[in-house]
């Protein structure tokens, strides 16, 4: 790699550890210290390996590499949101015409694939960079040395099971979700239809906007950052979203080095745990899905020798509720959403978390519950026309906070300040809070 350096006022300088050594100064001075050079070392690697970066990204354009390449360059280098194509044209890296900019987007040709491919290794590590590996490096207090010596006489599922268990701070995550692109007035558009549209604020309206629907999958790391590694973009429509997601999975999963923990797949409401988990069965990933409020989730039947009768076919229910929920129900004797019958409380959790006095979202507490699973309707969704239907097990994970990011008070209208925690009552549930159901699958 690069064995000299330019120097003002002379020719070329020779780096320590990578050529000769320097001449000692005039009249047999001290030789310079190798340490003020390794600043311009580390450099310029950094600089070999964005040419290397740029290079194999100029080739993953077809046809008018070129402008494209010098496009991407001027979106990347303006000081300011590039909101127009004019704007992108009068930046100083696009050396072109207008017309030119016009025609690489009109008739320029990128191998998605090829990108995709380039950018899978090199975004997950950038959006961590120095300063969250150094933040993961404090908090991982695995032994890593100790558990390979652990496990050398362990048999290689069972240790890779061991290994992928013990990888939480190895394992890449990455976000999936749709955003909308509004076209309300492009009538000749293709494939334009009405998509879901947050933004749209107009009173009586469904948030729906005429456009196109596309999904994203992005890097995230461990640290808040502004910023979106993207690791694949496609066009989706919601009637076929579930198979064209299970689909963009397994590519990133296909595109990502091997030898690395199974990455976690981090998905919004709206997707279904069960399709997803299904669809990636046999895959190296981890899902973890957003649910909606009033999910129920069951366990596995309790049988016992010597039992008669039929046996059962769902064990005890879990119902995604808040206990307030519970407790109203309760008293007023009629379940939530129209039920003539209250709902059971639902079982102790296997696993619970307290993390009291966070510094966002003050008391946080954690509850799970291993091996449950939904009930599966076979005649609509990702399972129509299915005789046989799987039982797919996960994690159900309940989160209840003190209250949002940035707010002074909990929601509860308790009145307590952001440092200090919010009041539990005796039984160790908190009044009235935030809370959030997740569920976890390993497929």
């Amino acid at each position: 790699m690069l064995t000299t350096l330019p120097r003002p006022g002379s020719g070329v300088q020779t780096l320590p550890g990578t050529g000769p050594a320097l001449a000692p100064g005039p009249g047999g001075g001290p030789v310079p210290d190798p340490a003020v050079f390794e600043a311009a070392v580390a450099r310029c690697r950094a600089l070999e390996r964005l040419r290397e970066f740029r290079r194999s990204l100029y080739e993953c354009l077809d046809a008018r590499a070129d402008a494209l390449f010098e496009l991407a360059d001027a979106v990347l280098c303006a000081d300011h949101a590039v909101t127009s194509l004019v704007q992108a044209c009068l930046e100083p890296e696009f050396t072109r015409g207008h017309g030119a900019l016009y025609d690489a987007l009109a008739a320029g040709r990128i191998d998605d694939e090829e990108l995709f491919t380039l950018l899978a290794p090199e975004l997950p590590q950038a959006v961590d960079g120095p300063q969250a590996s150094a933040w993961i490096a404090e908090h991982d207090v695995i032994g890593h040395g100790l558990l390979d010596t652990v496990l050398a006489g362990v048999p290689a599922g069972q240790a890779a099971q061991v290994r992928d268990a013990c990888a939480r701070w190895a394992r890449l995550r990455s976000a999936v979700d749709a955003t909308a692109y509004p076209r309300p007035d492009a009538w000749c558009s293709p494939g334009r239809e009405h998509v879901h549209n947050g933004a749209c604020h107009c009173k009586g309206s469904s948030k729906t906007a005429p456009g196109w629907e596309y999904q994203f999958t992005a890097a995230i790391g461990y640290l808040r950052t502004a910023w979106a590694a993207l690791l694949d973009v496609a066009r989706t429509t919601p009637a076929t979203r579930t198979a064209q997601t299970v689909r963009q999975v397994r590519n990133v999963l296909r595109r990502l080095p091997a030898g690395q923990a199974a990455p976690l797949f981090i998905f919004d409401a709206g997707y279904s745990a069960a399709a997803l988990t299904d669809g990636l069965l046999g895959c190296p990933a981890r899902v973890l899905v957003r649910l909606a409020a009033g999910s129920v989730f069951y366990a596995d039947p309790v049988t016992w020798e010597g039992r008669r009768g039929r046996p059962s076919r769902r064990g005890p229910a879990v119902h995604c509720l808040e206990p307030a929920d519970f407790r109203a129900a309760a008293a007023a004797g009629t379940g939530p959403r129209g039920r003539e019958k209250p709902p059971p409380p639902n079982p102790e959790p296997d696993e619970a978390l307290v993390l009291p006095d966070t510094p966002l979202y003050g008391t946080v507490r954690a509850e799970a519950w291993h091996h449950v699973h939904p009930l599966i309707h076979g005649d609509r969704g990702w399972f129509d026309g299915r005789k046989d239907l799987p039982v797919l097990h996960g994690t159900l994970i309940h989160v209840t906070a003190c209250r949002t990011a940035g707010t002074r008070t909990g929601p509860c209208g308790c009145g307590t300040p952001a440092p200090a925690p919010c009041p539990w009552t005796s039984s160790g549930v908190p009044t009235s809070h935030v809370s959030t159901s997740s569920m976890s699958s390993s497929s």
